[in-house]
């Protein structure tokens, strides 16, 4: 690519780079400044602006606008549903926090691709969706194995470290924590007790009737 071309990409993207990320608005300034200095570019320079070009490229905007007009609330539950779940695990960190805060955020089809379609993702997904084998108001065991959601969710310690207990579901559809298999989180209180936590479906099973 020549002076020409450099200086012609340059000035075209020049227009559209506001709309970039705050990285690439950064790193397009500066090589606009250096080629304005010294007139060349190195070739790993000039790749890096012509991937962000392309961005605005006619087509690459059809496509978003396309993604934009089409983006519902079954796109927006999904990713309001990961966003909850990569919380706490330190990926997609920026992501998380405007999906918090922004209520009207939309991700990039790539990003939204990457961070909801995926096998863990999918795992989270299925596991919010599930029918809960323990709906509300419903009594239900807390096995003597437990995740460490619960220890992680429970201020209740000795709770925690006891074996089984007895609990009823107050709540089904608590935010997802893990990819695990049996995910499904419920809200619970100690049958007797006061204190509530969470937990997943994995950590409870039927309660035994007792004998007459």
């Amino acid at each position: 690519m020549d002076q020409i071309d450099i200086k012609n990409m340059i000035e075209s993207l020049s227009d559209f780079i506001p709309q970039a990320s705050k990285w690439e608005q950064g790193f397009f300034e500066s090589v606009k400044a250096q080629f304005e200095k010294r007139h060349t570019l190195s070739e790993r320079q000039i790749e890096i602006v012509q991937k962000i070009a392309d961005k605005f490229s006619p087509e690459a905007i059809k496509e978003r606008e396309s993604w934009y007009s089409s983006w519902d609330e079954e796109k927006a539950e999904t990713l309001r549903v990961c966003a909850d779940y990569y919380l706490g695990t330190g990926y997609f960190r920026d992501v998380v926090e405007r999906v918090k805060t922004e209520k009207d955020f939309i991700p990039t089809p790539k990003l939204y691709k990457s961070m909801c379609q995926n096998k863990y993702a999918d795992k989270v997904m299925d596991a919010y969706r599930a029918e809960p084998k323990f709906p509300v108001g419903s009594l239900a065991t807390l096995r003597a194995a437990k995740s460490r959601s619960v220890g992680y969710m429970s201020n209740n310690r000795d709770m925690v470290s006891a074996g089984e207990l007895n609990v009823l579901i107050l709540a089904t559809d608590e935010p997802i924590v893990s990819a695990a298999a049996g995910a499904k989180r419920y809200k619970c209180m100690i049958v007797g007790g006061t204190d509530t936590f969470f937990c997943e479906e994995r950590d409870l099973k039927k309660m035994k009737r007792k004998k007459k």
